[in-house]
């Protein structure tokens, strides 16, 4: 059995950092180091960490950098060799460390481990991923097309993930300075390299709207680092997969499309639907538009 190490990023999540620490120490699996990164919180988060009278548990505090600069650190102080990751607002079933225990002893040489989600909302209510190109429960195994996959819900996010060591020396860390998207870049720059190993059983819960969430931010106004990785893929002579590729992209652009209307960037917003091609999004793409022009005339008519 592995040991495994764990990085939770912190950042201002006082109310929920025990409740994801808590799911940990309940794993049916307990070889593993748990080092939470505290990332210049102004609240009590860290004194909630020290509570925990448990020798795993290690606090590492620094100031604020960003969550990429957070797991990154955690990587750097990691022990073990493969490296879980789990967001401080969100917990684990009592069995995710099992499952990627289970599917990293099945696969071997994967260069990711991941488990579905559950996706809970503010107001308590449950919502499954429907997700593409991925058998339906109970399924496990190598997801074959990622590109194709992530035209869904995204299959894999930052606390349902493990890592082996031995894929970060070879893709690199998260990207620093990024204010969204820098887990899809990274997850995307691994399945570029290497297989994914996936088990569609909801081993982890995603809590969606929760305060200083990244997510929820209507001032983020920087793009999507994965943007321009895969621009960059499209403009090279390797080109498999094209087709999935433009529609991931172009699924980016609409959403990023979508947060710079949320916060009234307009223009920002009407240059990257421009750039939107899409044959899968045509409808979404159709409903930003009429949004642009609908707050445009607004602010056109109430200057």
């Amino acid at each position: 059995m592995d040991f495994m190490s764990i990085v939770i990023p912190l950042y201002n999540k006082e109310h929920y950092i025990k409740r994801a620490i808590k799911s940990i120490l309940n794993q049916t699996i307990q070889n593993f180091e748990i080092i939470v990164i505290d990332d210049g919180s102004e609240d009590n988060g860290c004194n909630m960490v020290r509570s925990f009278q448990d020798p795993r548990i290690q606090l590492i505090q620094q100031k604020h950098s960003g969550v990429a600069s957070a797991r990154n650190r955690g990587i750097e102080s990691a022990r073990a060799n493969i490296i879980a990751f789990l967001d401080a607002d969100d917990e684990w079933r009592p069995t995710f460390l099992e499952t990627i225990c289970n599917l990293k002893k099945k696969y071997p040489n994967g260069g990711a481990y991941a488990t579905s989600y559950e996706i809970k909302l503010k107001n308590n209510k449950d919502i499954i991923p429907k997700f593409k190109h991925i058998p339906p429960f109970p399924w496990e195994g190598i997801i074959s097309n990622y590109a194709h996959a992530v035209l869904g819900d995204l299959p894999l996010i930052s606390s349902a993930i493990a890592i082996p060591v031995t894929t970060f020396k070879n893709v690199g860390k998260f990207p620093i300075g990024a204010q969204l998207g820098e887990d899809q870049d990274m997850w995307f720059r691994i399945a570029e390299k290497y297989t994914i190993v996936y088990s569609h059983t909801p081993q982890a819960i995603y809590y969606r709207g929760l305060p200083h969430s990244l997510c929820t931010d209507l001032q983020i106004i920087e793009p999507y680092p994965i943007i321009e990785t895969i621009e960059n893929i499209l403009k090279s002579s390797i080109k498999e997969n094209e087709f999935y590729l433009k529609e991931y992209l172009a699924k980016l652009q609409l959403d990023f499309s979508k947060k710079l209307l949320q916060a009234n960037k307009l223009n920002t917003a009407k240059n990257f639907l421009d750039k939107c091609n899409t044959k899968t999004f045509i409808t979404w793409k159709f409903k930003l538009l009429m949004l642009y022009y609908l707050k445009a005339t607004f602010f056109k008519t109430f200057k």
